[in-house]
């Protein structure tokens, strides 16, 4: 059943926010902050579906039965049948958030917090602009006690985006280009704002990590209408303490970077098929775009920790495509691609 608006004919917005719950008080204190959040939202026409990931933890129903009736009814709890990741999760939501008639959607991860002008700024966004397909805003980072970071104390990976937001904002149509060439990612899916029609069209894929940039890319690469929302940013919730979770899930730096390459090189494939098959690009545009992506990415894993995983990316890139990797390689990524792998 679909809320009545009471702020004016712009329809609410429906967040999507996927929770694993493996039995530490502070994952459970983490969702309460962010349920928060939204109950201090100024413009109140939003709604969530809260998705229990297959938690494994006991009392797990009965803690989000609870939450969702605190908040005079906007918080429906839904169950994935097995436990399948954030993505999955999310497209659980987004089905449902379907079903129930609401056409605009925002992310939200189960440790982050919305900014309270969110809801007002992505409602006045969307009715502005009845093309827009997705709103993205800005990010901040907070620790697991909620104080800021200091940008110097991310990992590479988190200071690059941080760095990144300082960038022009993308807007308009065919936009996977730029974000596959120049941006190691322009928003977490924390900060996604879409509409309900782009999500069912373009799911999140079956892989546990890295499935918001391969998604991302995918949408970018629909022909989607995407726009910055200032002025919101999200705080997202990075500990400082046990170091990232999708890391020590994927077993370690380098397994993480490893998934990330396949999992987003995948992503950046299909958007390059479609947009070739909308006549929105062309296949030696698509393979240049794909040999630039394997130069940043090869770039961004060598920061971050994986050097022979990042030199690997470079080979390909030369592999893929000789002109574009000599064109944009640096004198030296030209030698070390040229080298032989090491034996180890």
């Amino acid at each position: 059943m679909v809320m009545p608006s009471t702020t004016g004919s712009s329809p609410a917005v429906a967040f999507v926010i996927p929770y694993y719950d493996d039995g530490s008080a502070w994952r459970r204190d983490c969702l309460r902050l962010t349920l928060d959040s939204l109950e201090r939202q100024t413009d109140p026409d939003w709604c969530a579906y809260l998705v229990d990931d297959a938690s494994p933890a006991p009392g797990t129903a009965e803690f989000l039965a609870g939450l969702a009736a605190s908040p005079a009814g906007r918080v429906t709890v839904l169950r994935a049948p097995r436990n399948a990741g954030a993505g999955q999760a999310r497209n659980l939501g987004i089905e449902a958030a379907h079903r129930d008639g609401h056409p605009l959607l925002a992310y939200l991860d189960a440790d982050d917090l919305a900014h309270p002008g969110r809801v007002a700024a992505v409602r006045a966004a969307f009715a502005a602009d009845p093309e827009l397909d997705f709103a993205y805003n800005d990010v901040e980072f907070i620790d697991e006690h909620g104080a800021a970071w200091d940008p110097d104390g991310l990992l590479p990976g988190l200071r690059m985006l941080d760095e990144q937001q300082k960038l022009p904002k993308l807007r308009g149509r065919e936009r996977w280009f730029e974000q596959a060439v120049e941006r190691d990612n322009i928003a977490i899916p924390s900060a996604m704002n879409l509409r309900t029609d782009l999500a069912r069209r373009v799911p999140f894929p079956a892989s546990p990590f890295c499935e918001d940039v391969a998604t991302l890319f995918r949408y970018l690469g629909s022909g989607a209408a995407i726009d910055h929302v200032p002025g919101v940013p999200t705080r997202y919730r990075v500990p400082k303490e046990g170091g990232s979770a999708s890391r020590r899930q994927s077993g370690g730096v380098d397994a993480f970077n490893r998934m990330r390459c396949v999992n987003e090189r995948a992503g950046l494939q299909e958007a390059i098929a479609s947009a070739v098959a909308r006549g929105a690009a062309d296949a030696r545009t698509g393979r240049a775009a794909l040999c630039r992506y394997l130069l940043r990415i090869g770039r961004t894993v060598t920061a971050d920790g994986s050097p022979d995983l990042g030199r690997s990316q470079l080979r390909e890139a030369r592999e893929l495509d000789p002109e574009t990797f000599a064109a944009h390689a640096t004198a030296a990524e030209l030698a070390d691609a040229a080298a032989p792998p090491t034996v180890r």
